[in-house]
């Protein structure tokens, strides 16, 4: 787990894992959710490239992704 110290002796423990995990669940569900936006069929290709946009977008929000 990642500690933080914050101001005096407090710390606070993330569990890093369930974030990420909890992140891509819910993105996984939106992404499948908008997927079937359109059409009850989406193709393997739309339901993946939905997912996978879904997930990169949410990670995205939680961890930063240096350029170098």
């Amino acid at each position: 787990m990642k500690e933080k110290r914050i101001k005096g002796s407090a710390i606070i423990r993330l569990d890093v894992y369930k974030i990420i995990d909890d992140t891509i669940y819910t993105a996984i569900q939106y992404g499948y959710s908008r997927a079937h936006k359109h059409t009850e069929t989406p193709s393997k290709d739309h339901l993946i490239e939905e997912i996978h946009r879904a997930i990169m977008n949410d990670l995205s929000e939680i961890l930063n992704f240096d350029d170098e």
